[in-house]
């Protein structure tokens, strides 16, 4: 049956690059189906990982099997199987993983030479300076067969371990102090994660100039709102799913065990797992979220951490729910014109601000330990504007903003589950800070459902044209700050 599935890869490959890299059939399979064929020819002691991208096509995919002795792949010895798509035949090999490159070499020459008295039947020694792997061996499409398959891993896994025991013995040895003075091996950090966000074309529509935007059909559709309950429902749950991906991608392509992390570097890289996320050191603020960037003062305590960045990626899922209904309206991909848009309507509508920073405060003190809520943002806002609207007004961008953020929570929890809730209050404890009741006086529980939260989101929808059509020039300043 492996055989089938890399056969397949082999087939098919080149062809799906060229769809939709999201809900991809073939992308699935090399997720959750790849992984067990592959552990069905192995024993308990290995970790079997396939992997094919986190947003987009790679080149190629590819399977890594590594022994669970070893504590990370991104330090270690590694068994992989490698396709190369367009020329149809695969490598398995057993390659370095280091997280300083320059060691290969020196440790490459090192089991090379460990490996002399080992018959290697038909695998390759790779004497390629400039390449981490050790020994390889090539398949063409017709030599892919289970039984040639099962006898060579039944071949290559004991001088795999043999060669584990070498590396790690190693890296001990050079690990080890040879003077007073240790040698200081380079702590990774979550913080440093980096992974690419890209949209997933899924409409056959681009609207990407103002004057295709804003014309009579467009606003019509916007004010129609044609979406249901059902509609919107999915795409609450698209971004679920797409976080889930981005995440395992990150554990995976790091080597990342979460248990193992503290609370804020959790929250930290589920925030990654959506958008960029990353510290600042300078300016008052605690932290803030624009063109698809988190910034969050490192200065603050842990739990204050914690806290701005789930404010934050809150700013950034209610942008995102608003960009993704609208596209679903009007059937286009995003743009730089749609984020804009999208970005502006929440900005420079004063009720829409409201709307947002409640929301956001709202999803935030969820998480915070009870009497550490926060909602100063949202009661500078209201101080600012309670004169201008009528108090009807206000309520229903709160009812509507407490919507908003039931859905967000609802995103959230899949991942800050009651045990994390937990690690999250133990931090709080650790504060000198006083907890404060007020604010939670403003905490509401009424919220819009139904066909009168559809009128609501085309209402919302529609209250920034006036701004964007007004303010050209921002327009435009934003969309080339999207493009880029």
């Amino acid at each position: 049956m492996l055989d089938v599935y890399f056969k397949e890869i082999l087939e098919n490959y080149e062809m799906e690059k060229t769809k939709s890299f999201k809900n991809n059939e073939l992308v699935y399979k090399i997720r959750n189906n790849l992984s067990k064929e592959v552990l069905k020819f192995l024993d308990n002691e290995f970790i079997v990982k396939a992997a094919c991208g986190v947003n987009s096509w790679p080149e190629s995919p590819w399977v890594t099997i590594v022994l669970n002795t070893f504590d990370s792949t991104q330090e270690a010895l590694i068994l992989q199987y490698a396709f190369d798509t367009k020329k149809s035949e695969m490598t398995l090999s057993i390659l370095l993983r280091l997280k300083d490159a320059d060691e290969s070499t020196s440790i490459k020459n090192f089991l090379i030479n460990e490996s002399k008295g080992i018959k290697i039947n038909d695998f390759t020694v790779n004497k390629n300076d400039t390449s981490n792997i050790i020994l390889y061996k090539k398949y063409a499409y017709n030599q892919i067969d289970d039984v040639i398959l099962k006898s060579d891993l039944d071949y290559i896994v004991p001088v795999y371990k043999k060669l584990s025991k070498d590396f790690i013995s190693y890296k001990s040895r050079e690990n080890s102090p040879n003077t007073e003075s240790e040698k200081k091996e380079d702590v990774f950090s979550v913080k440093d994660i980096n992974i690419s966000y890209q949209n997933d074309n899924v409409y056959e529509n681009n609207i990407i100039n103002p004057n295709d935007f804003f014309t009579d059909e467009i606003i019509k559709k916007i004010i129609k709102c044609n979406i249901t309950t059902r509609e919107y429902d999915k795409i609450i749950f698209e971004i679920k799913e797409a976080s889930k991906n981005n995440l395992s991608m990150i554990v995976e392509d790091y080597g990342l065990n979460l248990n193992e992390l503290s609370a804020k570097d959790k929250v930290l890289i589920y925030s990654k797992s959506f958008v960029h996320t990353e510290y600042k050191s300078v300016g008052r603020l605690l932290g803030s979220y624009s063109f698809n960037k988190i910034q969050i003062d490192d200065r603050l305590p842990n739990p204050l951490i914690i806290t701005s960045i789930i404010h934050e990626l809150s700013h950034f899922l209610l942008e995102k729910i608003l960009k993704e209904t609208l596209m679903k309206i009007l059937e286009t991909n995003d743009t730089p014109l749609i984020s804009s848009y999208i970005k502006i309507l929440l900005e420079d509508n004063d009720l829409n601000y409201l709307l947002d920073e409640f929301c956001a405060h709202t999803v935030e003190g969820r998480f915070a330990l009870y009497g550490y809520q926060d909602y100063s943002s949202f009661k500078y806002k209201l101080d600012e504007i309670s004169h201008l609207y009528s108090k009807e007004d206000i309520d229903y961008a709160l009812i509507l903003a407490n919507t908003f953020a039931y859905d967000i929570k609802d995103i959230m929890e899949e991942f800050i589950g009651e045990k994390l809730r937990d690690e999250i209050k133990d931090e709080f404890l650790n504060l000198n800070d006083q907890p404060k009741y007020e604010p939670l006086d403003f905490e509401i529980e009424s919220k819009i459902e139904n066909d009168y939260f559809i009128e609501s989101l085309a209402l919302i929808l529609t209250s920034g044209i006036g701004e964007a059509v007004n303010q050209r020039n921002k327009l435009e300043r934003y969309m080339d700050k999207f493009g880029h």
